[in-house]
Order: structure tokens, then sequence, then C-alpha cells
């Protein structure tokens, strides 16, 4: 099975995420998309609960059907992507993996821990993102919607309906101090 990875923090999966899940469904090259919300990513250092994460990732992709897997594959891992595609590549290998990330990140991965290891393991695709005029994505990130929430501004502007929701029960982001 050719399985397209996208993980991520997702703090929290907004529009844009979806977008791109949507077009990979609709490039039709990948017979599942797992998304993977990172229980901590290494690069940064505060970040809302993984419980919480994870839930908004299940209710940001649940409409998207069996094509779409929410998964929470590191648990016992560091956060680090080599950890985890080598835990993959274990535990499922017959399937063929592919890590799908923006642009951006085509010049970090050569400082990510073990990327040669990494790049030599899975195949990669790199989705243009914005600013790029090729990019057919929402020019949004996670610290612009956690920005804006804790400004007053309402989330449903920026996350799925269900996420929105979420996020306003539990009152997540209201306190964040926006980036400047």
């Amino acid at each position: 099975m050719k399985i397209a990875l996208l993980g991520g923090s997702f703090d929290p999966p907004h529009l844009a995420h979806t977008q791109v899940v949507q077009f990979l469904i609709d490039e039709n090259k990948y017979d599942q998309i797992w998304v993977l919300p990172t229980r901590q990513n290494p690069l940064k250092t505060k970040q809302t609960s993984f419980e919480n994460r994870l839930q908004m990732c299940r209710l940001a992709f649940a409409d998207f059907g069996d094509r779409v897997v929410v998964r929470d594959d590191d648990q016992e891992l560091t956060g680090y992507t080599i950890e985890l595609v080598k835990s993959l590549l274990i535990k499922f290998p017959k399937n063929s993996f592919t890590f799908v990330g923006g642009s951006d990140l085509k010049q970090e991965i050569p400082h990510w821990k073990e990327s040669k290891a990494l790049q030599q393991s899975i195949a990669f695709e790199f989705l243009p993102r914005p600013p790029d005029p090729a990019s057919p994505f929402l020019d949004l990130s996670s610290t612009q919607v956690r920005d804006a929430i804790a400004s007053g501004q309402k989330p449903e502007k920026y996350l799925p309906k269900k996420v929105a929701e979420f996020v306003k029960n539990k009152q997540l982001y209201a306190s964040c101090k926006p980036k400047k």
C-alpha cells in the first residue's frame, strides 16, 4: 500500500491542512494519507496537549473517510521523524511511505536528526507553499491561527467547523501571546 505521511504539530490543524489532504486525495497517488501529530516536536518548547491536538486532528480529517487515517504512532518515540519512520518501516514492511511537506521544509531536512538516513529510507513530496505563486493552498500557519484567536478573532475563519467548536469549548489559544 502506498502511504502519504503528513506529520506535524497540528497546533491547531487548520483549513490549509485540510486543503493539503484534499489535494493528496485528488492527486490519487496514495492509497491512504496518514496524519501523524507529533507528541512533542523537538524544535518547539510549548504546545497544546497532545491529547487535544490528536482530538482536533480526528475532528479536522473525519469527513475524508477511510483514505485519511489519524494515527498515534510515536507514543514511545522522542518526536524525531527518523525514529517514527524507522518504527513504521518495521511495523508495516509491505507499505511504501512518502513524507509530504511544504516546500519550505526542503531546506530544513538536512538539519534534521539523521537526515541522510531519513532521505534514504523514504521518499519525499514537497508541495508548493505560499507565497509561491504555484501554491493552491491558503497562506495560513498554525502560529497565525493561534495569534488570531488570542487577539479575539473567530476560529471559524481559519479552522474546520468541528475544530473551531472544540477550540471554543476548551478555550484553547485564547490566552496565547501573539508573536510579533
